[in-house]
């Protein structure tokens, strides 16, 4: 018996990261954890930044997104993301880093403007995501 698959496109800023047929989607919204497989009801949400897991061709991989939105049809699923990095693309180095700058600008930010903080927040969250999905690889 063949697996069951649905249609998958993810766009960033950047064009097409991945167009293929996937066994299972796991994302991750403000409000809720969405798990999709074939047939799932039509749906709009947005996507926060976290973990997200693709299983293909019975393989599973581990990605960390920087946000965006899902739509949901009989046709496909798509998602439209600010980022995306598979566990093992991700520089851990470099993420560390990127988490140390955040977190050095959060501290300054504070005293002076809203808008760096919010920037500052943003960037430390996607910092701590990446490690943790790349530590995971």
């Amino acid at each position: 018996m063949a697996n069951q698959t649905f249609h998958l496109s993810i766009l960033t800023p950047y064009g097409h990261y991945f167009d293929g047929d996937v066994e299972f989607l796991e994302v991750h919204s403000s409000e809720y954890n969405l798990g999709i497989l074939p047939g799932h009801a039509p749906l709009i949400s947005t996507v926060a930044i976290s973990k997200m897991r693709i299983k293909a061709h019975g393989r599973e991989m581990l990605y960390a997104v920087g946000g965006g939105v899902i739509t949901i049809n009989s046709e496909k699923t798509t998602l439209v993301l600010d980022s995306i990095e598979r566990a093992d693309e991700i520089d851990l180095e470099r993420a560390k880093e990127a988490k140390q700058r955040a977190e050095e600008r959060l501290s300054t930010a504070e005293k002076e403007n809203a808008v760096d903080v919010n920037r500052a927040r943003l960037a430390l969250m996607k910092a701590i995501n990446r490690i943790e999905v790349g530590s995971k690889h």
